[in-house]
């Protein structure tokens, strides 16, 4: 069955709420501006929307994120005699992680608002009061979905490497977030699925097997890099299961959902959508890397492994600290002397798995090659 994921590509209505609201106040206070935020549908990314979907936000910037790893315990058998038995509570692990802190930020100067913006007709009368509301709308959403881009980038570490790395050399802060991921299958050179030798199907069938065994999740999902679905497709043992008649164990009849998503098909046995993803990112180092990393293969749940947690934001306003429990905060502040006008746009994001067990992420042909 394909799933119902939601298009990719966002269009210039996802805003007009927020245009609509912004342009209407005198003075852009921090409270007004959270609430016009509010107001638009948030900005989703494929492995955000799809595999975090659930959003809570904190009284704090450090939050307890609870790791476990689910056991199906049954109920035991009693004597009528004794009135019932006590089963321990399954077990986890809680850990305090500081919410890394995004803080874009976005000058704005005389000569902005003097000059004709991108796209404004040669004629036009609008006052560097007007482009000043516009420039402030358009520089949201930018600083807004460099946001979501980071975003996207934490779930794919969590995703598959099961942790995450916060850098920022030039403020001085290097820590590392790690759930103790260890679903990760990287097969050698003999068990390559490239080989006409391997069948792919019994370590998808134990992978999803012990997924189902350890937390209790079927997952329904196999999401391949784009340099790894033919690998599969093209596999002697998945051909002979796409023309086995009357049996369609193994269907693949690709469609496109957008210009990075491709669904594939169906495993009926294991109850497994195909999908590759072909997008990717610019890195901190400025190289473009993909967002499934080369040679990945994806098992998991289409409903989620997780949400996101948002920690506390705090910052000066009138020379007071205030603190704010949301998932985006504003900020607009001046420096007078230089006439310029600064727009920051800060969020505390953290992608946190629900059951670390839940997922799996295999190599067929071995890391990154």
């Amino acid at each position: 069955m394909l799933r119902n994921f939601a298009s990719l590509d966002y269009t210039s209505s996802l805003y007009r709420n927020i245009r609509r609201e912004i342009e209407k106040m005198a003075e852009y206070t921090t409270r007004e501006m959270v609430e016009a935020i509010e107001l638009a549908p948030p900005v989703r990314n494929f492995l955000t929307r799809t595999f975090f979907p659930r959003e809570r936000t904190h009284v704090a910037e450090k939050i307890e994120v609870d790791v476990k790893k689910g056991k199906r315990v049954m109920a035991p058998f009693v004597s009528p005699r004794i009135g019932g038995k006590v089963i321990t509570r399954q077990g986890f692990q809680t850990n305090e992680f500081t919410t890394p802190r995004i803080a874009p930020e976005r000058v704005m100067t005389i000569d902005d608002i003097s000059k004709r913006t991108l796209g404004e007709n040669v004629y036009s009368k609008k006052t560097p009061s007007e482009r000043e509301d516009e420039l402030l709308v358009d520089d949201l959403k930018e600083l807004d979905d460099s946001i979501q881009r980071r975003v996207e980038w934490m779930c794919r570490q969590v995703i598959f490497e099961g942790k995450l790395d916060v850098v920022d050399k030039e403020a001085g802060v290097d820590f590392q977030i790690d759930y103790g991921f260890k679903n990760i299958t990287v097969l050698t050179s003999d068990k390559y699925w490239s080989l006409s030798t391997v069948n792919p199907m019994p370590l998808l069938k134990k992978e999803r097997r012990r997924i189902i065994k350890e937390s209790g999740v079927a997952p329904d999902m196999l999401l391949f890099a784009e340099d790894t679905i033919d690998t599969f497709i093209d596999n002697p043992f998945i051909k002979e299961a796409m023309n086995i008649r009357n049996m369609q164990n193994i269907e693949i009849k690709p469609k496109i959902i957008d210009e990075a998503l491709t669904f594939y098909g169906r495993i009926a046995s294991l109850g497994f959508d195909i999908y590759s993803y072909n997008e990717s990112f610019i890195n901190d180092e400025g190289g473009e890397e993909d967002i499934i990393p080369s040679g990945a293969c994806l098992m998991a749940s289409s409903k989620g492994i997780g949400g996101l947690e948002f920690g506390l934001i705090t910052q000066i306003e009138d020379k007071k600290f205030q603190s704010y429990e949301a998932k985006q905060v504003p900020k607009i502040y001046c420096n007078e002397t230089s006439e310029v006008k600064t727009l920051r746009l800060t969020s505390r994001p953290l992608p946190k798995p629900d059951d670390i067990a839940s997922w799996s992420v295999i190599y067929p042909n071995g890391q990154g090659e």
